[in-house]
């Protein structure tokens, strides 16, 4: 009698938890969806397979409402973001995006592997004290300055009428298969850098109000780190191609 009174128990209980689970469902919606034959590049006669009628997705919800409001709330942060921190300086093509490959090191795509990573590594060096990179068509000053910040680093470039690499600039001349006690670029062409943090003039875009302070990314040749840490040295870039 007592082992059928506790399966009785145990029955009830195991419903109350069905019906909860049930509610919970229809309350969260988790109900609501739609079975399709392809998630990526379907065909254009492929058509979707509607869920029950009463669990059919309604055309507006609460969430729809939600995500447009939060859409409009991370328009209005972006455009408070850009008043508070512009473009450092007046960005020419090339400043703005890359549209060139990415240079890799003469390194194959897999430690087993005989193929080559595309775009390799390849400069000219001048006798000005300059190298020309054949992949990106930039110049590269191979000397590199001292510049407490941006203003200073800024300045020294354009002393040398270059200017402050931008964030992927700087990037392209990392090379990852350089020995771990070695910086992470060809120190052949660009000897004796140091593995401190590298200024760039790519701003970290960032909430703060108007005494907030504007922050650079910068590059460590140390391991080729790209970082919101404040630079201590700049190595100046001119041309590129837009």
């Amino acid at each position: 009698m007592a082992d059928s009174r506790r399966r009785i128990a145990a029955a009830s209980v195991a419903l109350a938890v069905f019906a909860a689970a049930a509610g919970c469902d229809v309350l969260l919606g988790l109900g609501q969806f739609k079975d399709v034959p392809c998630a990526f590049d379907c065909p254009d006669d492929a058509t979707a397979v509607d869920a029950p009628a009463e669990t059919s997705i309604p055309e507006t919800s609460v969430s729809d409402a939600s995500d447009a409001s939060d859409a409009a709330v991370d328009a209005d942060a972006m455009d408070a973001t850009m008043a508070v921190f512009p473009p450092p300086e007046a960005a020419s093509p090339h400043e703005v995006w890359a549209h060139w490959p990415m240079p890799n090191p003469d390194a194959s795509i897999a430690p087993d592997s005989s193929t080559l990573l595309p775009n390799p590594m390849t400069y000219d060096a001048s006798a000005d004290g300059s190298v020309f990179d054949i992949v990106t068509a930039l110049t590269w000053e191979v000397a590199f300055q001292p510049a407490a910040d941006y203003l200073t680093a800024s300045a020294q470039c354009q002393a040398l009428g270059m200017r402050v690499p931008t964030r992927i600039e700087l990037v392209s001349l990392v090379d990852f298969t350089t020995s771990p006690t070695m910086p992470t670029i060809d120190i052949s062409v660009f000897p004796q850098t140091s593995p401190a943090p590298f200024w760039t003039s790519s701003v970290v875009w960032a909430d703060g109000g108007p005494d907030a302070a504007v922050l650079y990314w910068s590059v460590w040749f140390l391991d080729g780190r790209v970082t919101t840490d404040t630079a201590t040295w700049v190595r100046c870039v001119s041309g590129g191609s837009p």
